[in-house]
């Protein structure tokens, strides 16, 4: 597959991600839709084989760089944040903000292509 398609999947599954997130985050905790977290892992798991797809089949090689470290923080956050939520342990105002600033550094760090750090 091409790097193109790649990034094309990689950014169908954020939108995935963030709706699933979004349907999560608006109903009470444990009483959000299967198909919201069952949507999220999906998302999850299609997100981290588009960006280490994209990462082989860029030109240049990409190396792991801070940059991509930090990308890989912000996937694990999204990924634990229901739990979070669902325990109380993250008020849900707080993990709104959360997944925003996460969605819109992680797509900051993409956009500027490797220089951030």
């Amino acid at each position: 597959m091409s790097p193109e398609l790649y990034r094309l999947v990689h950014v169908a599954c954020a939108f995935l991600l963030f709706l699933s997130l979004g349907a999560l985050l608006a109903h009470e905790p444990g009483k959000a839709p299967r198909w919201s977290m069952m949507l999220h892992g999906i998302a999850l798991l299609g997100m981290l084989v588009a960006g280490v797809g994209m990462m082989h089949k860029s030109e240049p090689k990409l190396e792991w760089q801070p940059w991509l470290y930090a990308k890989v923080g912000a996937w694990v956050l999204l990924g634990a944040l229901p739990v979070l939520v669902k325990r109380s342990l993250l008020p849900r105002f707080v993990a709104f903000v959360l997944v925003l600033g996460l969605g819109v550094g992680a797509a900051w760090l993409g956009l500027v292509a490797q220089k951030p750090f």
